[in-house]
């Protein structure tokens, strides 16, 4: 018992020793320091971890972990005179902070959900008032009667006010006035061909796009390098403007509703994957990649628990994604139908 108080007695003061001559623990804010202290014994003839842990800590059966302290030791059951085993391990790390606030958890944003539109560059749009343009067609190569695509020579008049840049790239359209638009509704309702004329604006129809090559005898020639559509005589010109296909998909505003007001093509219905116009814009909160739902009332009849009154239930019939936006209106993709979609058609935001 003498010989296991005096070992004790040595250990502590050896423990306090070096404790005493350890670096202060404390730093500046938010600075973390690590120390590690230690006191070792030699290993005598005789020894074992069971005794020694037995010795040191009263337990024989914590010796795995007096031997996981001790890396150099391979084997625990061989253990010889004059090794160095580390009796005691500490390892504190301490951190000093001006401010006890804890910090803000990390939240992890997900990324937006896209749609992949590959035809986006070949959608047009609507505005009351048409753009100006910067040159319009008015020779084909060859045959003027011809209706040329990619690769084809055009010849071009240039708007004196907005004049063409040669090397740079335009997109052709071709532009649809009220009148003209409401000339393919002719079979419809009259009183939504009505409503849906108030609304109506100039619709600019993309064609394709071509390079300025050259200019000769006051004239521009351009090469098509895309033909969304037929190339026509009368095309107009407007500076080409990249747009990304991938669209970040956003739910619609509540307090948004509104119309369809015709299709991109002039159809009376139109479906899945066919584009077209609203009669909502940047002006009311539409946001280009906004969700919308198409729907319709269907009336039902009520038992007495409703007064006996007809109930007018809204039955969804397509989803619409925005895809393009102008001051008053804005350019849509149905995304899904269950039935023809038509003008007058009316929407709201997607729940």
């Amino acid at each position: 018992m003498v010989i296991k108080a005096t070992l004790r007695y040595t250990a502590a003061l050896s423990l306090f020793i070096f404790l005493s001559s350890a670096v202060p623990i404390f730093a500046e804010p938010s600075e973390e320091i690590t120390s590690e202290t230690g006191v070792y014994y030699t290993v005598k003839k005789g020894d074992t971890l069971w005794g020694l842990s037995q010795k040191f800590s009263d337990n024989p059966f914590t010796w795995p972990d007096l031997w996981s302290k001790n890396g150099q030791l391979a084997n625990p059951h061989r253990i010889y005179p004059g090794q160095r085993i580390k009796l005691i391990r500490r390892k504190d790390t301490d951190r000093k902070r001006l401010d006890p606030t804890p910090a803000p958890p990390i939240v992890v944003k997900k990324a937006p959900r896209n749609y992949h539109y590959s035809k986006i560059e070949r959608t047009g749009f609507m505005k009351k008032k048409p753009i100006t343009p910067h040159g319009t067609v008015f020779k084909l190569h060859g045959n003027e009667q011809l209706m040329l695509g990619t690769g084809d020579t055009i010849y071009i008049k240039e708007n004196p006010k907005t004049p063409l840049i040669i090397g740079a790239r335009y997109t052709t359209y071709r532009t649809l006035s009220p009148a003209q638009i409401t000339d393919k509704l002719s079979n419809m309702d009259r009183k939504k061909v009505k409503r849906i004329r108030h609304t109506l604006g100039t619709q600019h129809y993309l064609s394709g796009t071509v390079d300025i090559i050259s200019e000769k005898n006051g004239f521009f020639i351009g090469r098509i390098t895309t033909a969304y559509r037929a190339i026509k005589l009368n095309d107009k010109l407007m500076p080409y403007k990249k747009r990304s296909p991938s669209i970040p998909i956003l739910k619609g505003d509540p307090e948004i509703d509104g119309e369809i007001i015709i299709t991109e093509e002039g159809e009376t219905t139109f479906g899945q994957d066919m584009t077209g116009f609203i009669n909502r814009g940047r002006r009311d909160g539409i946001l280009k990649g906004q969700v919308y739902e198409v729907y319709y009332y269907e009336t039902k009849e009520s038992d007495t628990l409703f007064g006996g009154n007809d109930l007018r239930v809204p039955v969804t019939i397509g989803t619409l994604l925005v895809i393009g936006t102008q001051e008053k209106t804005a350019t849509i993709l149905a995304t899904y139908t269950t039935q023809g979609l038509k003008p007058g058609d009316a929407f709201k935001a997607k729940k």
